[in-house]
């Protein structure tokens, strides 16, 4: 992962405060010892380990030489605010400002060791919210004024760049950038005691079976397609919302790791799922490959943290991969893979992350854009659940689902098929032998 967005309600701060280490402690080492909820890498140094941006630590001043541009101030956290006036807080960072009174700045000041094209670190505001950013060297890299644009077109109310490039690292809940550079300040964000609430859902239903639903990411984060046209997390939530009712028709409890509008992070996630004690823990995604832009990579997968396949999560992985292909979903060659994500490490129940596609592949994205296909992949997903749990699935009262009656998101395309002869209309669901394939292709003149 390359780039981390993550918004912190100031209702739930329970203090912030700037660690200066003289260039001896890494990020695993801050957030060993300090056991902040977030840790991001803070202002730049000089070879001498003092702070050469303005920095304003617990009432001392730490800069050699103080000036007055525009920061952040704050005492003990949740009143942080923008400001020039350093005098009258305990705490005060400024490095380059970005985006003032909701308005980019047009020039923003950054001397020869900020510029040009590279990973990139920032602290703002937006809304009521704490805002966080992060990326490293590579295809997330960018100039300030990129990081600039990008963070005014998220709604960010204020931004100030800080160090980046090599120092640019952070911990956001679990979620890690991580760099080899010892960082000489971070900023460090505590959450107040229940400031993890996971959402109303998270008590456990009165049903005989739990799930626990993930939708991946949330508002703010910037994965999707290379045009734009389709966002990662807008895709999650949807799912999440067309699978949830499915269960439930089937008398599953469904437990849900976020709301609509906010972003928990991994270890969060894991925490509510914990809590709930479900059945199963199935994450939702899709996937990305490449350096930006549009690759040939394309399929479904699903990820588990380790073999052997006879665990439940991978029993998990392998009922959802039947339905599935039963349902004529195009997966990789190798649809089950094995990965110590942060959301399978830490989950009790059995866990698997589903990557429903590639939104790096052009074909992949207009499909997963597709209302219809996201009812199949829905029912598809709700029905290896079932088939998990050792839940019969039953059909919705009135659905027709005799044996020659396709299911209603393939109805339209396989009445086309009938009326054209390319099928003769029975066994919709049904697998295809090669033979019957040779047979289409020729009644669609592709042979």
């Amino acid at each position: 992962m390359s780039k981390l967005i993550t918004y912190v309600p100031l209702s739930s701060v329970e203090r912030i405060e700037l660690r200066v280490t003289n260039c001896r402690k890494t990020l695993s080492q801050v957030k060993a010892e300090t056991k902040a909820h977030y840790v991001l890498n803070g202002g730049m140094w000089n070879p001498d380990g003092t702070p050469c941006p303005l920095l304003k630590v617990g009432g001392a001043m730490l800069s050699g030489t103080p000036w007055r541009p525009m920061g952040y101030a704050w005492d003990k956290g949740p009143d942080i605010h923008m400001t020039s006036e350093y005098e009258g807080a305990a705490n005060f960072i400024a490095v380059t400002a970005l985006i003032s009174s909701g308005e980019p700045v047009d020039k923003p000041s950054y001397g020869s060791a900020q510029g040009g094209k590279r990973g990139r670190s920032a602290i703002g505001l937006r809304g009521g919210s704490l805002a966080l950013y992060c990326s490293s060297d590579g295809a997330d890299a960018a100039t300030p004024e990129t990081l600039r644009d990008e963070l005014a077109g998220l709604g960010w109310a204020s931004a100030v760049m800080l160090d980046g490039g090599g120092s640019s690292q952070c911990d956001f809940g679990g979620e890690r950038i991580t760099a080899s550079r010892k960082v000489h300040n971070w900023i460090c964000v505590w959450l107040k005691q229940g400031g993890q609430k996971p959402p109303e859902q998270e008590d456990k239903p009165m049903s005989k079976h739990t799930v626990c639903l993930d939708p991946g990411h949330g508002p703010g984060n910037v994965n999707g397609s290379p045009d734009g046209t389709y966002k990662e997390w807008e895709f999650t939530w949807d799912m999440a919302q067309r699978i949830k009712p499915l269960l439930e028709a089937q008398g599953v409890g469904v437990v849900l790791t976020k709301t609509a509008d906010n972003y928990p992070s991994l270890t969060e996630r894991a925490n509510i799922s914990n809590k709930s004690k479900p059945d199963c823990f199935v994450s939702i995604h899709t996937n990305a490959y490449g350096e930006g832009g549009w690759s040939s990579a394309s399929g479904l997968e699903i990820y588990t943290s380790a073999g052997p396949m006879t665990a439940q999560r991978n029993v998990l992985a392998s009922e959802l991969v039947n339905t599935f292909h039963a349902a004529g979903v195009s997966l990789r060659n190798e649809p089950i893979k094995h990965e110590m994500y942060t959301v399978l490490a830490k989950t009790d129940a059995p866990a698997a992350l589903i990557e429903y596609g590639f939104h790096t592949n052009k074909m992949d994205t207009e499909y997963l854009k597709d209302s219809k296909y996201r009812d199949k992949l829905a029912e598809a997903t709700a029905k290896g659940i079932c088939e998990f749990l050792g839940v019969a699935w039953q059909a919705e009262p009135g659905e027709d689902n005799a044996k020659d009656t396709p299911d209603s998101w393939a109805a339209e395309a396989w009445q086309k098929a009938k009326d054209k002869g390319v099928l003769d209309g029975t066994r919709p669901r049904d697998n295809m032998t090669r033979q019957e394939l040779a047979v289409v292709l020729d009644r669609l003149n592709l042979i």
